[in-house]
């Protein structure tokens, strides 16, 4: 299973904002939070199975893509201005023109909160997955109290530590194991993908 993300720009022009402004305004350290939606990239994962007629039959698998909250921390290696048609000059000398959109791009690490298929965390494990990605944030600087607020969009690979599969021998549609009269789980590390949608303050 696979996952593609796609970010698409339309601009006349665009200037580094390092040699605009002398300075970059926007690059360095920051942290949002968000929401997050992850696939599974390998097996699948099982919440709930029953026996029927002594063969495995599964109810609910609908973990396998989950919606979590998350919390992202990121480091914006540069930022860009785009500037609308006719306007790329001006957006370039000043800040005040409402029509500049500022780009900025770079690593990020999150953690997912709520399992992934609640958005209210369990008592026994609050933070459910470790995301590293890479991060877009956009904001049109002369409209933007702060500084550092943003719109950021990112992907990348998802660990969950705990994921809940079927026990060992038992196989969806097939008869149970030898001496087995139940299902049983076991949980297991989950390599995954995770599109994410922060705001940055």
């Amino acid at each position: 299973m696979a996952a593609t993300l796609s970010l698409m720009f339309s601009c006349t022009a665009f200037a580094d904002a390092t040699d605009t402004l002398g300075t970059a305004t926007w690059g360095g350290l920051g942290w949002g939070i968000g929401i997050g939606t992850n696939f599974d990239v390998v097996g699948s994962r099982v919440v709930t199975a029953t026996a029927v007629n002594n063969i495995v039959r599964i109810e609910d698998k609908s973990s396998n893509v989950g919606v979590g909250f998350v919390l992202e921390a990121h480091y914006f290696l540069r930022d860009y201005f785009f500037g609308s048609t006719g306007r790329a000059t001006m957006c370039q000398k000043s800040l005040a023109e409402r029509y500049c959109m500022e780009v900025a791009h770079g690593p990020f690490v999150a953690i997912e909160v709520g399992g992934g298929t609640t958005a209210v965390p369990t008592a026994s494990s609050l933070v459910t997955a470790y995301v590293l990605g890479w991060m877009v944030g956009l904001r049109h600087p002369n409209l933007t109290k702060s500084e550092t607020s943003s719109w950021n969009f990112g992907v990348g690979l998802r660990v969950d530590p705990r994921a809940k599969v079927l026990g060992d021998g038992f196989v969806p549609n097939q008869p149970l194991p030898a001496g087995e009269t139940a299902i049983r789980y076991r949980t297991e590390p989950r390599l995954g993908i995770t599109l994410l949608s922060p705001f940055s303050f």
